[in-house]
């Protein structure tokens, strides 16, 4: 009899879970290496300098209001609510968007003008230990990306309703879109207005990810409709109330981490943005990819009265696909450190002094990598299950043991200090999530993550030897220049890529079967695609 509803309820949709992470990488990937062209473009034109800094102050806070008025509740209070109207009432899901939208234009809107006027209090407060004139660049750079605060809003919420659509095509490019129009605005005006450029480009950006989400919207067929109030709205603010809490407290965080890093060095705070960069690619790349493409899943099966191991199952399948791709990226990024970011930095205004200040602090920020990863997987869990009090009290502490660490370090390592500090918040975090995930949600043993872990690990210890010993081979037989500089990434990355695989293979991977299959299958059919054009 409990073989009956398996066809009806499958424990776990790995290729629908797969392919929307697949096709959420596909858009992460050209994101990330539009950012870290961005980077690379920033580091050449301008070093990291200190109006370099005072152009990361200003971005910090548009991200730090973006992720209060969106982006924090977009996993846990958008699409879980946004899922189930989409599932059973599309017009009552359009009656829900529309409400949303004119709440979110009124209160954002309101907020922009304010900080508007407030502008050098809040310079004051976010970059105390700069001098004058970095402080008046970083009012004028504020006032500038302000209003790029509503036009992402927006934006993120257009695409909270593609996420609950199960449409990932159109969300999946909006970075790649804002690196894009950054890069251009760089391009075009570094000239006339040296680093305000970047400015303009954080407003044009923003534009754009609204115009893409809207003809996302269009696409899908929503319509806008007549409805300012919907009682949804309540219970999304039910569920972002813990949530909002804990973001202030960690929203907190950042500017008290950029207060005190700009007491560190007119420097600091250019360094750690590039350091974050390198280990934002493959967060991005694997951990968001495969959370968000979980989401939708985990929020149904956790409206289903017998849907407690299906959902075990799913969260787990998550977990494993998050570790046999994070463990190698974060060995990876140990091995060749350095290099990436000779490749990606050391040009221009950017020196050598900077390359190791940078290698230094994420060298610091890969402790922490592999648990800041499955962290996002653990997070989501909870959001799908409507609980938004655990992780909100969750990241409370965590900014404290992030506080602690920093005071206690900042003196004598100065910006290391404050990194060390990021890595072992996030250790905390995931070490407590997971904690409260087993206890709480889906007991975690008997699904193989330890296993997977093993596995990865072992996998990647042989490709990080492989790559350093790669790396001592090629670095004196290369020439000093840009292809000398992709030979001393490339080949060392191939030979882990290769040891990597094959341990996996040699141990039966079956995360690593289920990828290999996915790709090989998405290949066949491009190639028949392919070649039935051709014919015809």
């Amino acid at each position: 009899m409990s073989a009956e509803p398996a066809p009806a309820l499958p424990p776990v949709d790995r290729r629908g879970i797969a392919g929307a992470a697949a096709l959420l990488s596909v858009g992460n990937v050209s994101s990330r290496l539009l950012g870290l062209a961005r980077e690379t473009f920033i580091a050449n034109l301008f070093g990291a300098e200190g109006p370099v800094s005072a152009f990361r102050v200003a971005s910090r806070t548009y991200n730090l209001l973006y992720e209060l008025m969106v982006g924090g509740i977009v996993a846990s209070a958008l699409v879980p609510v946004l899922s189930e109207y989409a599932e059973r009432d599309r017009l009552e899901f359009r009656r829900v968007l529309t409400s949303l939208s004119a709440a979110l234009t009124v209160m954002v809107g309101i907020c922009v003008v304010a900080l508007e006027l407030a502008a050098p209090a809040v310079t004051q407060i976010m970059g105390t230990g700069y001098g004058p004139e970095l402080q008046s660049l970083i009012i004028a750079m504020l006032r500038l990306v302000l209003p790029a605060v509503l036009l992402t809003s927006l934006a993120g919420l257009l695409s909270a309703a593609l996420y609950s659509l199960k449409r990932f095509l159109f969300p999946s490019f909006m970075a790649a879109l804002f690196n894009l129009s950054l890069i251009g605005c760089g391009a075009l005006l570094a000239r006339q207005y040296h680093v305000r450029a970047l400015a303009l480009g954080v407003l044009v950006g923003a534009a754009a990810q609204l115009a893409l989400q809207l003809a996302g919207v269009w696409r899908a067929g929503i319509r806008p409709t007549r409805c300012l109030y919907h009682p949804a709205l309540k219970r999304i603010a039910i569920l972002a109330l813990p949530v909002l809490g804990s973001l202030l407290v960690g929203q907190a965080q950042v500017v008290i981490d950029t207060n005190l890093a700009s007491r560190t060095g007119d420097q600091s705070v250019a360094w750690m943005a590039n350091a974050t960069t390198l280990i934002q690619f493959p967060l991005g790349l694997v951990a968001m990819a495969v959370s968000v493409a979980s989401l939708p899943e985990l929020s149904r099966l956790a409206a289903l009265a017998d849907g407690r191991a299906p959902f075990a199952a799913t969260l787990s399948f998550a977990l494993r696909l998050v570790v046999i791709l994070m463990l190698p990226a974060t060995a990876a990024l140990a091995a060749l450190g350095l290099p990436v970011i000779r490749l990606l930095f050391e040009h221009g205004s950017f020196t050598p002094r900077d390359a190791a200040a940078v290698h230094g602090a994420l060298g610091l920020y890969l402790l922490g990598l592999p648990a800041a990863a499955v962290d996002q997987v653990f997070i989501l869990a909870f959001y799908a299950r409507g609980d938004t009090w655990r992780p909100a009290a969750v990241g409370v502490a965590a900014v404290g043991i992030y506080l602690a660490v920093a005071l206690a370090t900042m003196r004598d390592m100065g910006m290391l200090g404050l990194v060390l500090a990021n890595s072992c918040q996030w250790v905390t975090h995931a070490g407590l999530m997971a904690w409260l995930t087993h206890h709480r949600i889906a007991p975690l043993r008997g699904h193989g993550l330890g296993r997977a872990a093993a596995q990865a690990g072992l996998g990647s210890a042989l490709a990080a030897l492989a790559m350093a010993a790669a790396l001592r081979a090629t670095e004196h037989l290369v020439p000093l220049s840009l292809a000398g500089e992709i030979t001393s990434v490339l080949v060392p990355g191939l030979a882990g890529v290769a040891v990597y695989v094959a341990t996996l293979r040699a141990g039966r991977s079956p995360e690593y079967t289920a990828l290999a299959a996915l790709i090989q299958g998405r290949l066949r059919r491009i190639w028949g695609t392919g070649q039935t054009e051709v014919g015809r």
